[in-house]
């Protein structure tokens, strides 16, 4: 009896660490029919010295916050994970702002990859989990020991995302776009991988849309060979993600209707108040956004409010108000 039961954790053991199936675009729900919550700046630590700041910067008020270490909110239902880097002589670094607002729950780029690699590991069942990837144009001008990338530096970037997550565990411009001329018209017309094929997978999207963008787009319209999408807007090659963080964009469901991967958010009560807060909620869960993101996830409320930004399900997904597939009767991802 002991030697089957061994046998048998054996064989589970091996199962969830056995490499994916191949990326399918046949029949089933599609990964971007789903919805799930994302948390802004996701790595954040508060300061120790940030009483101090406050006196000195007038911009640390709202550095006032801090979220659990990643692979914690993957366990409280988050999905998506926004990291803020950095080009330091020892490597892409995640932080907020250098010297002033740098405590982060994981320090290196490639430390925060791998959090995450081990909570997949054993969760292989999960909805695809995405990074938005922010490079901080300002750290140059803060700290003199920063560079602003070179193609090199993005090439490097797309390497250490490649050193974590093996091909069978991504999901890359390259898988979406297939034989298509663009990644756009895939995205129009075939559309994106099944949910099914998608599970135990990742995916990143650069964050920035100006320089840093077009650096990594150079020669590449498609975002040939590339680990990441870009946030852009509809009729470029390369159009497949979408940052809108106004969830009252009226633009907002019909990109998603057309097969757009879009991220919103959901805002908090510090500016506008409770009541507001709440509106703005329930107006991003109801625009069809594939991530809603927020930095008061389940787990971690406002203090003083008490307010969340949490699925109607209570669940890690949900189908997708605005693109939800025929069937709807089992959850993308029940609890885990």
């Amino acid at each position: 009896m002991k030697l089957a039961v061994l046998f048998t954790i054996t064989l589970a053991m091996l199962a969830s660490h056995a490499p994916a199936a191949p990326l399918e675009f046949g029949d089933g729900p599609r990964m971007n029919q789903i919805q799930v919550l994302g948390t802004h700046n996701s790595y954040h630590k508060r300061g120790a010295d940030l009483d101090t700041l406050r006196s000195i910067v007038k911009e640390a008020g709202g550095w006032d916050y801090e979220h659990q270490p990643l692979d914690v909110q993957l366990d409280n239902r988050v999905r998506s994970l926004e990291l803020d880097i950095h080009n330091t002589p020892e490597g892409w670094r995640v932080m907020h702002v250098p010297v002033f607002d740098e405590a982060s729950t994981c320090r290196m780029f490639t430390d925060c990859l791998n959090l995450v690699k081990a909570w997949s590991d054993a969760h292989p069942n999960h909805v695809p989990v995405s990074f938005l990837v922010e490079y901080k144009t300002e750290g140059p001008s803060v700290d003199p020991k920063l560079n602003d990338p070179n193609e090199k530096d993005l090439n490097r970037l797309d390497a250490d995302v490649r050193s974590v997550f093996p091909a069978d565990r991504l999901i890359t411009p390259d898988d979406v776009r297939g034989e298509a001329a663009t990644l756009e018209e895939s995205v129009l017309k075939r559309g994106w991988p099944t949910l099914e094929s998608a599970r135990g997978r990742v995916f990143f999207i650069l964050h920035n849309r100006s320089e840093v963008r077009d650096l990594y787009l150079k020669d590449r319209e498609s975002l040939q060979g590339r680990a990441m999408f870009v946030n852009c807007d509809p009729g470029h090659p390369y159009a497949a993600a979408m940052v809108r963080d106004n969830p009252n964009g009226p633009e907002t469901p019909g990109l998603v209707q057309k097969g757009y991967w879009v991220r919103c958010t959901a805002g908090g009560p510090g500016r506008r108040g409770l009541s507001a807060a709440n509106a703005r909620r329930d107006t991003a869960l109801a625009c069809g956004a594939q991530i809603v993101s927020s930095d008061y996830p389940p787990g971690e409320p406002d203090k003083e409010t008490g307010y969340t930004v949490d699925l109607p399900n209570g669940l890690p997904a949900r189908w997708n108000p605005v693109n939800p597939p025929a069937d709807t009767s089992k959850q993308p991802e029940p609890a885990q």
